[in-house]
């Protein structure tokens, strides 16, 4: 199905078609549920059924779309709030201007210039970029986050990788695994694991640093930040 939609489309899918949407402009949900067809109920300028999947245009104003559980769902926005909602499999979101929330996946590529980043659950590696805004993960498998100026803030992670211009950052670990987090100003506080007593490399050219965990094997932790606290807290 091709050129401008009147109303809403559906097509019956597999569970392995992927499901991709660009639009310039206004805001895109997705909810993945418990169906077998994708049904783009409105904002649809051109809907496309091909080999790379369904293929969901739209210029200004909602897009949304329902889709099966586990769908991956690859979004490009202009400008606008993309909201992803139920089990998604693989997503990926990029856009220049606007906030980007999801709410479970199985992998995440989030990815917006200006605006705030949303996990609360992805299971395996979460991947997340913004230059201005917060940037906040429920719980991941491991991670990599980046942000200019803003905050980032993750209850529970693996492994994780963090680089911060200017901001807090709050991490929650779940288990012994690398952690490399790099800053140029602002607090860092790490909450580990009773118990858990990890190699650490702590470094702050200004800033206090207090470390509750005894020096051990379990993992590594590096922190280096040029003005601010750093504190490895056992929870």
């Amino acid at each position: 199905m091709m050129g401008p939609v009147p109303g809403p489309a559906s097509f019956e899918v597999d569970a392995r078609t992927p499901l991709r949407v660009a639009t310039r402009s206004g805001s895109v949900k997705i909810t993945g549920e418990d169906r077998q067809d994708v049904l783009v109920e409105s904002g649809a300028h051109e809907v496309t059924r091909g080999d790379e999947g369904i293929e969901v245009t739209g210029r200004s104003g909602a897009l949304v779309i329902h889709c099966p559980l586990h769908t991956d769902a690859f979004v490009g926005c202009a400008s606008g709030v993309v909201t992803l909602q139920g089990p998604l499999g693989a997503v990926r979101v990029t856009t220049r201007s606007g906030s980007i929330s999801i709410e479970q996946a199985h992998r995440v590529d989030a990815r917006t210039a200006s605006g705030n980043i949303t996990v609360e659950s992805c299971d395996e590696e979460c991947r997340c970029q913004t230059k201005s805004g917060r940037l906040r993960v429920g719980r991941a498998g491991s991670g990599e986050l980046v942000a200019a100026s803003g905050r980032i803030e993750v209850d529970a992670i693996g492994a994780v990788r963090v680089r911060m211009g200017s901001g807090k950052v709050t991490i929650g670990l779940t288990e012994a695994a690398p952690v490399d987090v790099e800053t140029h100003s602002g607090s860092v506080t790490l909450n580990v694991p009773t118990g858990l007593r990890p190699a650490l490399e702590l470094d702050t050219a200004s800033g206090q640093v207090r470390c509750d965990c005894e020096p051990g094997s379990d993992g590594v932790i590096r922190v280096r930040t040029r003005s601010g606290s750093i504190s490895v807290i056992e929870r």
